[in-house]
């Protein structure tokens, strides 16, 4: 089965439990918004939101725009966020966020905890980037490479495979943004206290994030049962969450 398939599927099946699970989504969405709200003082104009969700990161800023365009790979949670997100000027479109279909024609893009989906991020950045106008601004969020380091740490002492993704480097988001114009970067952390593995594997199920990377196999029984049992003895888990800004030039210079 397609891979950019089977990580809808698993978001669609998680449309009824998204938001009762989504604690980290919620947490970087308020910071994004906030951030996005105070640079952006009058309005937003037209706004594209690439992974909307159920509408986390929607809620906070489609009453300042003048046109908001609200997508997601997911037509399951796209209808979520249409349910919870009201106004005139909304428009949902089932979008691939990886391949956008749009000109050069949004004042703002917005993106929160979706990067990690894409198989190539630094294509995707740069694809994103056309789509603005010029003088436009992309802000996102994702996750670092640093993120679950606990449940990876596990993994490496029982010599096993780890299935979680390959989330980008704080020096690979700056480096992938396009040269042209003004970029920054920073960097946050999350810690969340699950209370066993359990439930730690449940909340991502729940979200719909639980697609392992390409080409991981499950592990058997036995090393498993010795993964849980360590995460068990202290179940902490880290997310090291990267904040992008990249401001399209007004005209790109001529060499």
């Amino acid at each position: 089965m397609n891979r950019s398939l089977k990580i809808s599927q698993a978001f669609s099946g998680a449309a009824e439990s998204y938001d009762q699970h989504a604690f980290v989504q919620n947490f970087v969405a308020q910071k994004l918004a906030r951030t996005i709200l105070d640079q952006k003082k009058s309005s937003l104009g037209t706004v594209l939101e690439i992974g909307s969700g159920t509408g986390i990161l929607s809620t906070h800023l489609v009453s300042h725009a003048e046109h908001y365009v609200l997508t997601d790979i997911s037509f399951e949670l796209l209808q979520k966020a249409r349910e919870k997100v009201r106004g005139d000027s909304i428009i949902p479109i089932v979008v691939n966020g990886e391949h956008p279909c749009f000109s050069a024609s949004f004042d703002v893009i917005v993106s929160n905890l979706v990067l990690h989906w894409f198989q190539d991020a630094k294509a995707a950045l740069t694809g994103l980037a056309a789509c603005l106008k010029p003088g436009g601004t992309l802000y996102l969020s994702a996750l670092g490479n640093n993120t679950f380091h606990e449940w990876r740490t596990i993994h490496s002492v029982v010599d096993a495979s780890c299935g979680v993704l390959d989330f980008i480097s704080f020096g690979q988001l700056k480096d992938w943004l396009p040269l042209f114009g003004e970029r920054h970067v920073e960097e946050d952390w999350v810690v969340t206290t699950p209370a066993n593995t359990l439930q730690f594997l449940h909340g991502l199920k729940a979200i719909g994030a639980s697609t392992p990377h390409s080409g991981h196999k499950p592990l058997p029984y036995g090393t498993f049962k010795k993964i849980m049992d360590l995460y068990d003895e202290n179940p902490t888990t880290s997310f090291q969450v990267l904040y992008g800004i990249y401001q399209k030039p007004e005209k790109i210079r001529e060499e």
